[in-house]
């Protein structure tokens, strides 16, 4: 039997409270047991080499040059607008925008802010339940949609399109970790149901809430839309993993298929966070104004899918660090994210990692429900 949402919120609430009061005077006895950390962007020595300053080479290399996610995007911004006001009403169907919907800080702030700038656009939000949606998570969308005041659609795929993603790519990681395997297959295929979505009811825009981050170094492309020539394709692989290695023919078939659909058929997607490039706080600060999200249930690590602590044990197993340490970094070193928060939580993980405290039962629930153990991913609690 899994764990209860009490216990979920109990787990993830303790490990936030260790954090933020207890890890702060623990570390000074353990320290010597944890990675060398930059001092300007608390990345670990595992994942980006300290110079003898103790500063990385990403934050000495950004004292000379500018930061690769740090340029201004007011032309980008510009044309964002033209396109969206441009959209308002031109649906051959009901729609004008499909927006992947979270229930959590960005995707809420997002929808709120393109009803107040656009007021014509005629949104559609949808959400996709992978299986290990944390009930938190649902209980925000319930919470929050008749606040939105938006037409909603659910998508939950067969349990087992998810297990056998997840269990291929967990045991299949690529050099950029479970944040660059699983959680990007996880969110390709949220892209690829939208397109599937958008193309079926003739929604010309699909409006992500990716930040700039997550376009320049997980997509890996600067813009805020998606390249159009890469619409007409069909989907074959995700992270590099062959979808035919762990999907039947029927569950290829759920992923995107460009090729099917014609060039007017084909929605553009675009990604407004890119365009905004808003720090978290920012967003924290208007979501609260609007009035979204609930104080108690707007923490990611309790939002956030079942997953993902699993990733991050794992990530601390193979490489060291965790695999999202390499976002989170790059934030901290433009000024969008609390270094000190960010250097705890990650040391804390790579500490909890080894010995299983607040993230254990999570753990070996996770490999469970995809047919796993700890061995089978070289987990190893001391």
């Amino acid at each position: 039997m899994g764990q209860t949402k009490e216990e979920i919120i109990k787990s993830a609430k303790g490990f936030e409270f260790y954090v933020s009061n207890i890890w702060p005077i623990h570390r000074v006895f353990v320290k010597s047991k944890l990675a060398k950390r930059c001092i300007k962007c608390a990345a670990s020595e595992h994942m980006i080499p300290l110079l003898e300053d103790q500063i990385c080479k990403e934050c000495n290399k950004q004292m000379n040059y500018q930061n690769e996610t740090d340029f201004d995007t007011s032309e980008d911004l510009k044309r964002f607008n033209e396109v969206l006001s441009n959209a308002q009403g031109i649906g051959r169907g009901q729609y004008d925008a499909l927006v992947p919907y979270s229930g959590g800080k960005d995707s809420s702030y997002l929808i709120r802010r393109i009803q107040e700038e656009f007021p014509e656009l005629r949104i559609l939000a949808f959400t996709v339940d992978n299986s290990f949606m944390s009930p938190v998570a649902k209980e925000n969308i319930d919470a929050l949609l008749p606040k939105l005041n938006v037409d909603h659609l659910f998508v939950r795929p067969a349990e087992d399109f998810y297990k056998k993603l997840f269990s291929y790519g967990i045991r299949n990681l690529n050099d950029a970790g479970g944040y660059g395997t699983v959680d990007f297959s996880d969110g390709e295929f949220m892209l690829d149901a939208a397109r599937s979505i958008a193309a079926e009811k003739k929604i010309p825009l699909i409006l992500c809430g990716y930040s700039k981050y997550q376009v320049i170094n997980g997509l890996k492309f600067k813009s805020f839309e998606y390249p159009r020539e890469l619409e007409s394709k069909d989907r074959t692989h995700v992270a590099g993993l062959p979808l035919s290695e762990f999907h039947n023919e029927k569950e290829i078939k759920l992923w995107w298929h460009g090729s099917q659909y014609g060039e007017s058929d084909r929605p553009r997607l675009l990604f407004p966070l890119y365009c905004w490039d808003l720090e978290e706080e920012t967003i924290l600060r208007e979501v609260r104004r609007m009035g979204l999200i609930q104080e108690k249930t707007m923490s990611p690590i309790v939002t956030n899918h079942l997953f993902i602590p699993l990733l991050g044990v794992v990530d601390v197993h193979k490489f060291g660090y965790s695999s999202y340490e390499h976002e989170f970094c790059r934030m901290i070193r433009d000024g969008k994210a609390d270094l000190t928060h960010w250097r705890n939580t990650f040391e804390f993980l790579e500490y909890t990692s080894r010995n299983g405290m607040f993230v254990k039962n999570i753990c070996i629930e996770m490999l469970n429900r995809v047919g796993l153990s700890l061995s089978d991913v070289g987990i190893n609690f001391s």
